[in-house]
């Protein structure tokens, strides 16, 4: 006689088993609070932002940038509890893992509450009370989810336990959110501005009132459209020549010559050495040479070409290490010759670095005002007509031109992740 041993795992028992009561009535009041607060937050975003630009005298009417903050921060509290709401859902479908991101939301939401109580009591109190019902609401969420029955059902695991996993699986996602809102806050503060009405007054960056008018009228300050156009097109031939003379460098460089450890130290200076040292470097370079009273275009492009060189040798040099060998030679195993085998198997590998290293070389050269100032003679490029500018009061549409170079930068990169991505589903 034999004798059949079955073991039933111990984690599917909950699965079977009905959810107690007191966690499904938790679950429903803390996805019922969620909803409800992703509606109250969307709809205090609109309401703010009407009240604010159509009824002049209110507290409302404080700093453009303060207030695009405060209204980027109920965005996002707005999101978190949507998330919330989608965490509750999949709970109720047996999916026991949601439960410990519903506690961390509830867990701080509820310390969110109590902290904008405390401070709504000192403004207005039938607000405040209306608070206090909602954080008393989340901790009875949080006690149904947390009775003994709940706990039993789900292996025996604590709240405490709960919101300590929650944290721990969110914790670099909460840091990278709070880095890249540090990095981007400059962004929108400028975006924000774009829309300010100076109303011919000349403080810098004091919000005054909404109009379109710096989007429908770029152009409107005097030279301004035209050192953009200055920028853009030295820019454009600087990356080119960086960019074709850079990447023969990295693979050259790739290869093992005589004084190949100098010319990488070489290579290497210009990243180190400060801008203004390289600006009057070039500057007496050019006065030796006899070229002191033709600065201009020519000369701007060569200071351009020479820092951003080294940049795109560092960027194509790190994308060629990380290429494979083999695949050229067996592209050459396959019978192609050499050139087949570069713009066939070589080429494409490392087109993304060239790519990257181009997108920065002209950012560089945009941006770029102490080496350029040195050098320009009577050319005005469009951070020198920023500088010129902020001396005499900075017109609000230099915001519209940054705005509209940070986006185009967003969609350039959206754009390229997007297309490579359906490369990769493709291949698969």
């Amino acid at each position: 006689m034999t004798t059949t041993l079955r073991s039933t795992p111990p984690q599917e028992s909950h699965v079977t088993e009905t959810k107690p009561a007191s966690l499904v009535a938790g679950v429903q009041l803390g996805r019922a609070l969620s909803a409800l607060g992703v509606v109250g937050l969307v709809a205090a975003i609109v309401g703010l932002s009407i009240r604010r630009y159509h009824v002049s005298g209110t507290s409302l009417n404080f700093a453009g940038p303060a207030f695009l903050f405060c209204m980027v921060m109920l965005a996002a509290f707005a999101v978190a509890a949507g998330f919330a709401v989608r965490a509750a859902t999949r709970t109720l479908h047996d999916d026991t893992g949601a439960r410990d991101q519903l506690f961390g939301f509830g867990a701080a939401g509820a310390v969110l509450m109590l902290i904008l109580t405390i401070r709504l009591f000192a403004v207005s109190k039938p607000t405040a009370w209306i608070g206090v019902v909602w954080l008393l609401l989340t901790v009875v969420s949080l006690t149904l989810m947390s009775t003994r029955e709940a706990s039993a059902w789900l292996e025996g695991r604590s709240p405490a336990l709960n919101v300590w996993t929650w944290i721990r699986a969110n914790l670099i996602a909460f840091i990278g959110v709070l880095v890249m809102a540090y990095l981007y806050i400059p962004n929108l503060v400028v975006a924000a501005m774009s829309f300010n009405h100076e109303s011919g007054k000349h403080t810098t960056y004091q919000w005054y009132s909404f109009t379109f008018d710096n989007w429908t009228h770029v152009c409107a300050p005097a030279r301004m459209c035209g050192s953009v156009v200055t920028s853009l097109w030295i820019g454009a031939i600087a990356t080119v020549l960086a960019t074709l003379f850079g990447t023969l460098a990295a693979f050259a460089m790739r290869n093992a010559f005589t004084g190949r450890s100098t010319t990488n130290t070489v290579l290497f200076l210009p990243m180190a050495t400060p801008d203004i040292v390289m600006g009057s470097s070039l500057l007496a370079f050019f006065i030796a040479i006899r070229a002191g009273g033709h600065l201009g275009h020519t000369t701007i492009i060569i200071a351009h070409v020479m820092f951003c060189l080294s940049y795109v040798v560092v960027t194509v040099r790190a994308r060629l290490s990380g290429m494979d060998s083999t695949l050229q030679q067996a592209a050459m195993d396959l019978y192609a010759n050499e050139s087949q085998t570069f713009w066939r198997v070589t080429f494409p590998l490392v087109f993304p670095g060239i790519l990257a290293a181009a997108l920065l070389s002209f950012s560089l050269s945009f941006d770029d005002y102490i080496i350029t100032n040195l050098n320009a003679g009577t050319v005005s490029t469009f951070p020198i007509f920023v500088w010129g500018a902020a001396l005499r009061g900075l017109p609000m549409q230099v915001n519209v031109i940054g705005t509209m170079m940070f986006v185009l930068a967003i969609l350039l990169v959206l754009g390229a992740d997007i297309v490579g991505r359906r490369r990769a589903r493709g291949r698969a």
